[in-house]
This record gives C-alpha cells, sequence and structure tokens, in this order.
C-alpha cells in the first residue's frame, strides 16, 4: 500500500468494521486523508479530493501514484484493495470494485466507451488523472477563505432520451475521470446488514461469463471475497 493516499469523508461516526479495514490500509504504508463534518456529499468529495490533491503535491519526495476512494460503509479485506490498486496501476485506469445498493443492485451504469459511471464506495484514481481533472476544474471558495476544485456536483441534466434526469455526484465524478474499470471484485456494503453485490446481476450488467475468484482474507478479517469462476 506504499504511495496510495486513501481519501474517506464523512458526516457521521465511522463504522467499526469499515474503520479497521482503513487501519489495516494504513497498517501496510498507506496515508488516510480524512474530511469531516458536512452533510454536503458532493461538498465533500470535492474538498476530501481537493486535500488529496494539495497532499500529493506537497509530498513530492514520495512517489504517490493512486487515490483510494473509500466511502464510511465499505467493508473489504487488504487482497481485494490490491487487486483494484494493482489493476489502476497496470492500465492507468480509474477502477472499481463491485458492490451493492440495499435493493441488491449494483452501483454502476455503462458508458458507451464501454467503462462505468456509478458509485465512489471504493474507488482506485491514478494521481495523474486526477490532477488533469483539477487542471480542468473550477475553483470555488469556502466560507473560511479555503480554496477547492470542484471535481463534481449534482443537479439535473439533458439525457440522450429527451427528459432531464438528476445525476448524483458519484455518477458525475466517474464520468468526468473517463469512466472506471469494474473489477469482479466483491466489496461488502454496510446497510442495516452487510451488503455484498449478486454475482447474476453483476454478469447481466457487464456481459461477462467467467470471473476470476479471491481467496477470502484471514479469519480476522470480513469474510467477503470475489465472485467464484463461473
Amino acid at each position: 500500500m506504499q504511495n496510495v493516499v486513501v481519501v474517506r469523508s464523512s458526516n457521521r461516526p465511522i463504522d467499526e468494521q469499515c474503520g479497521a479495514c482503513v487501519a489495516n490500509l494504513v497498517n501496510l504504508g498507506a496515508t488516510l486523508v480524512t474530511q469531516t463534518g458536512s452533510s454536503d456529499v458532493a461538498l465533500q468529495r470535492n474538498e476530501s479530493l481537493t486535500r488529496a490533491v494539495n497532499f500529493v503535491r506537497a509530498e513530492s519526495e514520495r512517489p504517490f501514484d493512486v487515490v483510494l476512494m473509500v466511502d464510511d460503509d465499505m467493508v473489504f479485506g487488504t487482497r481485494a484493495a490490491g487487486l483494484v490498486i494493482a489493476h489502476c496501476r497496470a492500465t492507468g485506469n480509474v477502477a472499481s470494485a463491485c458492490y451493492a445498493l440495499g435493493n441488491g443492485d449494483v452501483a454502476f451504469e455503462r458508458m458507451p466507451n464501454g467503462r462505468y459511471m456509478g458509485g465512489l464506495g471504493f474507488l482506485a484514481i491514478p494521481v495523474a488523472t486526477l490532477v488533469s481533472l483539477a487542471t480542468r476544474a473550477p475553483v470555488y471558495v469556502a466560507d473560511d477563505g479555503q480554496e477547492f476544485w470542484e471535481f463534481t456536483s449534482t443537479g439535473a441534466e439533458l439525457c440522450d432520451d429527451g427528459k432531464r434526469r438528476w445525476r448524483g455526484e458519484d455518477y458525475r465524478l466517474t464520468r468526468a475521470l473517463g469512466g472506471a474499470d469494474l473489477l469482479p471484485v466483491a466489496v461488502g456494503h454496510l446497510k442495516s446488514k452487510v451488503v455484498l453485490p449478486d454475482r447474476a446481476r453483476f454478469e447481466a450488467l457487464t456481459g461477462a461469463s467467467r470471473l476470476s475468484s479471491v481467496a477470502p482474507e484471514a479469519a480476522t478479517a470480513p469474510q467477503h471475497e470475489a465472485f467464484s469462476p463461473a
């Protein structure tokens, strides 16, 4: 986890399971950047990513190459994190683990370029890609005078069917980054219980017929794993 910046934003106490998962990454060498205190999710995203970019630029002697966004309700093992980060480094693409919403749906939508826009719960971004987006993003000033990049926002927009639909900050950010590679690596999403993505829904979305497996973590880690081969 060397040269990885983990970005976590929240306006609530961090769940113990999620906190332990993030602590495992920090113990392996990742650096944690946090943002708290705002109920505006888009604002949280913008301010935490701005802090991450500023941190990476200030630490010029250390070659940070990946920013890993982790929501405060994700449950995962270090092996899953390693697979997503490794793919991001090997391809230079934004990459996401697969996770489910409370209703069981996979939180992503296919883009025309074959990549996906969707949730930011477990998203690895090449530092170069994030810095490039910052150079094109407008800047806003907070009440305390600090400046932040507006990487994303929420709002209605005109869609291909001619209707205006609401787009959340997560879909807009992943789209602005060029889309994400959606990997067959399942991580847990804490709701009233931990929700894992359904294999059939993943395959229906991606068209995949065979998915690589990931061995379960050690007994002390959350027991979540990637989809098994068909």
